[in-house]
């Protein structure tokens, strides 16, 4: 039963405000739309999950793309890695990500779930090759698999930025 005191009236007010702003703060902080393969200033942005996948894609792009690798440290494990707040917001703003698969980053997966994007090119290495689960993970030391990892990173790159596709070509 509603009360008619209007002593209330002001505290209820008061929490009426209170959990709007709440609403509104907490609508602000999280991300709407798809994120955007440019940045501000034209250029893909491309977040690799570890570095030998992004010191392929950095020198593919050259001065097109801003490539970070989230794992650069040779002695962190992928298997184990915990990524950052840092790390889940560089994976979920870029328009391109690059990951091993084959189980070997199974974190990069689970954040890119938590922050789906229907414009966001997701180039998983393993299933690229065709490989299953278990297979062996380190295929940047088959050149053919390297070959065949180059050649969709450019057919991305020329996706995302068509007015570049020459460059990337080269």
């Amino acid at each position: 039963m509603c009360s008619r005191n209007p002593s209330k009236r002001p505290r209820r007010a008061a929490i009426g405000l209170v959990a709007v702003t709440i609403a509104l703060a907490a609508a602000g902080c999280g991300r709407s739309g798809a994120p955007s393969a440019a940045s501000g200033d034209g250029h893909l942005q491309v977040v690799a999950a570890e570095n030998f996948w992004g010191s392929i894609a950095a020198q593919l792009a050259g001065s097109r793309a801003n490539v970070r690798s989230i794992i650069v440290n040779p002695d962190a494990d992928p298997h184990s890695y915990e990524p950052t707040a840092a790390d889940a917001r560089s994976l979920s703003g870029a328009g391109m990500v690059i990951v091993n698969g084959l189980g070997y980053d199974n974190w990069a997966s689970q954040v890119l779930g938590a922050s789906p994007a229907s414009g966001r090119l997701v180039l998983n290495v393993g299933k690229l090759l065709g490989l299953k689960e278990g297979a062996n993970p380190h295929r940047w030391y088959f050149p053919a698999d390297v070959h065949a990892v180059i050649e969709r990173i450019v057919a991305d790159y020329q996706r995302l930025d068509p007015r570049d596709a020459g460059y990337f070509a080269q």
